[in-house]
């Protein structure tokens, strides 16, 4: 940092990146010193929220400077406001916050000579800019914040993976394929986001594919504790995959990242009309395809849908003690998602692709080998 350079955003924005972490810290640290009770609608470690926190701020500083980037900026701005809704943020709270982000950048210059009188102008319009969509964006939405849903069924189809049912006091409104920000009692104030394995209904039925992941705190206390009688809170919903209607669709789902095919294929299957489909869903093993009898069934009644198996290995883990033998009636082959699908001729089709990141990278670069264009190929944020 050079005591008398000119800085603007884009240069604030490179000066913030090598020290981000000790940045969020003290940014937070102000803040809660500002108001001490913002501390309370934050999780006890704030180590993932400042991760995110930094990299939106790094977005904004970046973008304001690009002139041809502003609605999209706008949009964004106001979706979060929209989202952060569900941590009970007020008027008052987005002020403290523009105090504490202007104060803490400040800082960050002051052994530098600080910023001139141009640069911290151009500092607070940034934070305003920021502050202020995101606070309109939360005023502009006419609905309710959190919804909540009991918890009615939890099965434990095998180790590690809990399908949760709940009934809601008010249906959700949500495509399917969508996913929602999800709060559980045992884990106050952590969102997680979970994909909706059912489409949307009147009855307020929900229903949850949830793999318990080593350190996950949210996923293992799922796993191990969540019970019927619990109470869940939801966010906002958010996701863009969807069949295309008249295309042709393939679906890649690799572990539960079926929940979200499910729901679309249940939506589809109540429609009379639909384009071939073809469902790739993967597991670890044979014993893993935990919902393929269901799924057989919805094939077998449905001529537009294909359904074909993959899995990793040809047996089971010894841990495996009770596991579903894989549906009669569907293809199963051996190896990988992503070598099943180079067999695959994708133009014109709409590829969704669901599961871990790994898989996601890997399926979306081969169904763009295989002739899938690149604005088909859909996914959710990885």
């Amino acid at each position: 940092m050079g005591s008398h350079s000119r800085h603007g955003l884009t240069q604030i924005a490179a000066d913030l990146r090598p020290v981000s972490d000790d940045f969020t810290k003290r940014l937070f640290a102000r803040l809660f010193a500002l108001d001490p009770s913002l501390r309370e609608l934050f999780p006890a470690s704030m180590s993932s929220h400042r991760e995110v926190f930094f990299r939106v701020l790094d977005h904004v500083f970046s973008a304001i400077p690009e002139a041809d980037e502003h609605d999209e900026l706008i949009e964004f701005l106001a979706q979060l406001g929209r989202d952060h809704r569900k941590y009970g943020l007020t008027e008052a709270h987005y002020t403290t916050m523009a105090t504490a982000l202007s104060a803490e950048v400040r800082a960050l210059y002051q052994p530098h000579g600080g910023l001139d009188a141009e640069d911290s102008a151009v500092l607070d319009q940034a934070v305003q800019m920021m502050t202020g969509v995101m606070r309109g964006g939360a005023h502009s939405d006419p609905t309710p914040a959190r919804r909540s849903a009991e918890v009615v069924e939890v099965l434990r189809p095998h180790p590690g993976l809990t399908v949760v049912r709940l009934i809601a006091e008010q249906p959700l409104l949500f495509r399917p394929g969508q996913y929602v920000e999800t709060q559980i009692p045992q884990v106050p104030r952590q969102w997680r986001p979970f994909s909706l394995a059912m489409p949307p209904n009147t009855q307020g039925q929900m229903e949850f594919h949830v793999r318990a992941v080593p350190g996950g705190d949210l996923s293992s206390t799922i796993h191990s504790e969540t019970r019927p009688g619990d109470r869940w809170q939801f966010g906002q919903v958010h996701g863009l995959m969807r069949a295309d209607g008249a295309r042709p669709v393939t679906l890649i789902a690799g572990g539960t990242g079926l929940a979200p095919m499910k729901s679309i294929l249940l939506a589809m299957a109540a429609s009379a009309h639909n384009p071939e489909t073809h469902l790739v869903m993967g597991a670890r093993s044979p014993g893993q395809l935990y919902d393929a009898e269901s799924l057989a069934m919805l094939a077998a009644t449905n001529p537009w849908l294909r359904i074909t198996q993959v899995t990793d290995a040809r047996r089971d883990p010894w841990w495996l003690t009770t596991p579903a033998p894989p549906a009669r009636g569907l293809p199963l082959r051996h190896g990988s998602v992503v070598e099943a699908m180079r067999a695959l001729d994708l133009r014109g089709h709409r590829v969704l692709i669901a599961g871990p990141a790994g898989l996601v990278h890997a399926a979306r670069n081969t169904a763009l080998s295989a002739g899938a264009e690149p604005d088909q190929v859909l996914h959710d944020p990885i």
